[in-house]
């Protein structure tokens, strides 16, 4: 695939990648399903999902130690201190592939040390999709990342 189309399909979705490259691309929790059907349909490998937490505005972040202003959005993400869940789509086909990915998004729940925090119940927690891309691909839609 080539990388101006992946870059297509970040605009259409409002998804943010963090930095210059394609690991950790933020997307907001309303645009995460079509987003990630559009990358596996096209061929895009996801090799798996970290965690960031939406602050609207100027306002305080709870959980996330810090990160990028949006690009699209009024308010700014912050990254949580969790690890990455990686995740193995190569034996699948296209719709087992992109169920899996969007079941591991939905069922999350990280425990942090006074609550546990559940993706459904959680506007604010949003995925990042990391994408298995050469490493020479660059992000040149930077905006105003920090």
């Amino acid at each position: 695939m080539p990388k101006e189309h992946l870059d297509r399909i970040l605009l259409k979705h409002k998804a943010q990648p963090v930095g210059t490259g394609y690991i950790d691309i933020i997307i907001k929790q309303d645009k995460y399903q079509l987003f990630i059907q559009d990358l596996i349909e096209t061929g895009f490998e996801i090799k798996g999902v970290s965690w960031w937490e939406w602050c609207e505005g100027e306002n305080e972040c709870n959980y996330g130690l810090g990160g990028p202003r949006s690009n699209y959005y009024n308010g700014w993400f912050a990254e949580i201190p969790t690890k990455v869940d990686d995740i193995e789509l190569q034996e699948l086909n296209i719709e087992e592939s992109i169920n899996k990915v969007i079941d591991l998004i939905q069922n999350k729940s990280i425990q942090f040390s006074h609550e546990t925090v559940q993706f459904k119940k959680s506007d604010w927690l949003t995925p990042a999709i990391w994408l298995g891309v050469p490493d020479d691909w660059e992000n040149k839609a930077v905006h105003n990342n920090s």
